[in-house]
C-alpha cells in the first residue's frame, strides 16, 4: 500500500528509489561485499598476531611499512561504506 504522503500524485506505481532490484543496487553490493572481503584478512591478523598464530605485522612489514595493510584496511572499509549505503 502506498502512503499519500509518501506519493503525493495519487500514482499507484512505486517510486524508482524504493524499487532497487536493477544491476545498479547489486552492483553495489557486490562493491560492499569485496571491500569486506579485502579489510577482513588485516583485521584478522591483529588478534591473530597476538597469540602468535602468525608473525606480527610489524614483523612482516616493519613500522613503516604498517601503511600497506592499514591502506588495505581502509581502502576496503571505504569500498564498503560505498557498497552497502543506503539513500
Amino acid at each position: 500500500m502506498i502512503n499519500k504522503a509518501d506519493n503525493p500524485n495519487g500514482d499507484t506505481k512505486a517510486s524508482p528509489a524504493r524499487n532497487e532490484a536493477g544491476g545498479k543496487s547489486t552492483l553495489l553490493r557486490l562493491a560492499g561485499w569485496l571491500g569486506l572481503l579485502v579489510a577482513a584478512p588485516f583485521f584478522l591478523w591483529i588478534p591473530l598476531g597476538f597469540t602468535g598464530l602468525v608473525p606480527p605485522m610489524i614483523e612482516v612489514f616493519g613500522v613503516v611499512g604498517l601503511r600497506i595493510p592499514a591502506g588495505a584496511a581502509i581502502a576496503g572499509l571505504l569500498l564498503a561504506a560505498i557498497g552497502f549505503h543506503e539513500v
